[in-house]
């Protein structure tokens, strides 16, 4: 078996290139060798968190394959209201995103509204900021949040927050793993969802130094990601050389463990 932790459904930025609804995920993940994707509203990101949540909701019950984050934005209170939609057994955590909603993961009244949401899910997924200009979702704060709660499980995306770096675009920036493996939390997972894994040699194997095996989830950003980078993301990871066994964490083992699958 092979999951995706991370994913999306809708329109991305209006992008005829980046849009997929339910039918067309299903199709990128046979093309691509996947068993499960976890997904987020991209409307619920970009547009109307709530009105998201809500279509993704019923994509799901169109899906054997999908199963959904239900999207909060401490900008709209209300959107707590939507964790209702946890009672659903599709919905297997919350999707975090401060740089798209425009707000400091770190500021007081955010670490309030964040406290009453893990409170509520076992699982959160944290966009961490992975392009230059963007900040509002540093690793180290997403990773003391995560460490202040030992009972929630955390995905850290987008490799911690890998980015090229705008001077010298061929050594990317690896900052967020390192600050990562320094908290070493059992509770912290970091997801692949970025091109950079499979574009730089090297980056993968350095995430395996850095922080293990057992804490690293696949993750394609798909349908920002094809299914053909899809299958690069995949064989980037069976390429490692490292045992069997940590391959098929990475791959599948540990998000089950995140999913409670049996």
């Amino acid at each position: 078996m092979i999951i995706d932790i991370h994913g999306h459904i809708g329109n991305i930025n209006l992008a005829p290139f980046w849009q997929a609804d339910a039918a067309r995920l299903e199709e990128y993940l046979e093309k691509a060798g996947v068993d499960r994707l976890c997904v987020s509203s991209a409307k619920s990101i970009m547009y109307d968190v709530r009105e998201g949540n809500k279509d993704l909701a019923e994509a799901l019950d169109e899906s054997e394959r999908l199963l959904g984050y239900v999207t909060v934005n401490p900008l709209f209170p209300e959107s707590l209201e939507d964790l209702k939609y946890l009672e659903n057994p599709k919905f297997i955590g919350v999707k975090v995103h401060p740089d798209y909603h425009g707000y400091d993961v770190g500021s007081r009244d955010t670490q309030k509204f964040m406290d009453k949401v893990a409170s509520k899910t076992k699982l959160m997924l944290f966009h961490v900021s992975c392009m230059p200009g963007t900040g509002f979702a540093d690793a180290e704060t997403v990773a003391r949040f995560a460490s202040e709660h030992p009972d929630n499980d955390f995905v850290m995306a987008h490799l911690a927050g890998i980015f090229q770096n705008g001077l010298y675009p061929y050594f990317p920036n690896l900052k967020g793993l390192e600050i990562v493996s320094k908290f070493a939390c059992e509770n912290i997972y970091v997801d692949t969802a970025h091109y950079l894994m499979y574009v730089y040699p090297g980056v993968m194997e350095k995430m395996v130094e850095l922080i293990g095996a057992e804490h690293i989830v696949l993750g394609t950003d798909c349908p920002l990601q094809g299914p053909l980078q899809m299958r690069f993301a995949i064989e980037t990871v069976k390429a490692l050389d490292i045992p069997e066994a940590d391959k098929e964490k990475i791959l599948c083992g540990n998000a089950q463990k995140l999913l409670r699958f049996s």
